[in-house]
């Protein structure tokens, strides 16, 4: 986006009652809607270029350095979800997240993935999207990773560094490289 239209979005976002630093990095604006009462931080960056759509609910905050970018199967965040510091949100397959949900920092939320047969470049190949869906009331700890086809279930818990393969139930604790369920939230 030209520095005009990049200014001329954080204006509009301003009077609307969102807080959108100068400094943010926003690209295909066009795709990007924004609940009320967002901020997102100087230096966070947000990609619609490419996708169907990046949508924020309200009250949603994108830290310093989080990365969202809708890819193909667009990136959707409930109401008062929190991206913390240098978090990836990956969109190529879709992705949804639930309202109250916590990203603690160096979170991977990742919903595609290469694919790696033999006899050809892994560059060659085709990458396989597929869906993420995270509940509401969702903790996932610092550097934790979201693989793409997961579906975490409403009010639970990533340990931090956790590695996620397969669907976490609802109110689960999951830790681990790949994540188990630790115990249940009372």
């Amino acid at each position: 986006m030209n520095l005009f239209k990049q200014i001329l979005f954080v204006l509009n976002q301003r009077r609307a009652g969102n807080r959108v630093s100068l400094s943010a990095y926003i690209k295909g604006h066009e795709g990007i809607t924004l609940g009320r009462g967002c901020k997102i931080h100087a230096d966070a960056s947000v990609d619609a270029s490419r996708s169907p759509g990046v949508r924020l609910g309200d009250k949603v905050t994108l830290n310093r350095y989080a990365y969202v970018q809708g890819g193909g199967g667009g990136v959707r965040l409930g109401n008062r979800v929190e991206i913390n510091n240098f978090s990836i949100v990956n969109g190529t397959g879709g992705v949804d997240i639930g309202e109250d949900t916590l990203i603690g920092p160096g979170v991977r939320i990742i919903s595609y993935q290469h694919r790696f047969a033999g006899g050809t470049t892994i560059r060659s190949q085709a990458v396989e999207a597929k869906p993420i869906r995270i509940g509401r009331d969702v903790w996932l700890g610092a550097n934790s990773v979201i693989l793409a086809g997961v579906t975490i279930g409403d009010g639970a818990v990533v340990a931090a560094g956790a590695v996620v393969r397969k669907d976490v139930p609802a109110n689960a604790v999951v830790a681990g490289v790949p994540a188990t369920i630790k115990k249940f939230r009372e």
